[in-house]
């Protein structure tokens, strides 16, 4: 069972909305056998978090964007450049497993501070495989989506599960096989994880 949720707005082009919860991890991967495919060096644990996360909403269609090119909004305001670039590159991912070249509109929101060590990271870009796999009339596996995720972030791949996900680390060069899978469902045990947040800015 997935964690992130869905609802799809319109028929097509499909305007499709998901959210995912951020992951804490309790075991961490620590580095990479292979960075452009984030493959992690060694497995790792985590507990999907249920109230916090990312909001994403994605819109392939001719007149998406501008000038050709992805439109990337964060919390309500045009996302900086880095940031689009990155995700851009993952759009570019999806359009290529779906045969598209339409341009995107992509929002997404956050419930938790961004880059300060509650793995923001990991949510958006677990939100944003499911929203932008559906918009693009795709139709993937728990296990595919955790596959396509980890390129987005090496920790996205365990958020596409809710409770206890285990990420393998995998043997094989393309990365198949470095996806991860629930241990245990939201409700299997009752486990409360606390956060205090005590700034806003950057790690």
């Amino acid at each position: 069972m997935t964690n992130p949720t869905i609802s799809t707005r319109s028929p097509r082009p499909a305007s499709v909305t998901a959210r995912a919860g951020t992951n804490i991890a309790l075991v961490k991967y620590w580095g990479k056998r292979d960075a452009a495919l984030n493959l992690p060096a060694a497995s790792s644990l985590s507990l999907t978090l249920a109230d916090f996360g990312s909001e994403t909403t994605v819109r392939f269609a001719a007149d998406a964007g501008e000038s050709g090119r992805d439109r990337v909004a964060f919390g309500g305001a045009p996302a900086d450049a880095k940031f689009a670039e990155r995700v851009r590159r993952f759009l570019d991912l999806v359009r290529a497993r779906a045969g598209l070249s339409f341009p995107a509109d992509v929002a997404t929101t956050n419930t938790v501070p961004t880059a300060a060590g509650l793995a923001s990271s990991a949510a958006g870009f677990a939100a944003l495989a499911l929203a932008a796999s559906r918009a693009a009339g795709l139709r993937l596996s728990p296990s595919e989506l955790s596959e396509l995720a980890r390129r987005g972030s090496g920790s996205a791949a365990r958020s596409i599960f809710g409770g206890f996900a285990e990420m393998h680390a995998g043997a094989r060069s393309d990365g198949s096989d470095a996806v991860a899978h629930q241990l245990l469902a939201e409700h299997a045990w009752d486990v409360r994880l606390c956060v205090a947040i005590t700034a806003q800015g950057e790690k």
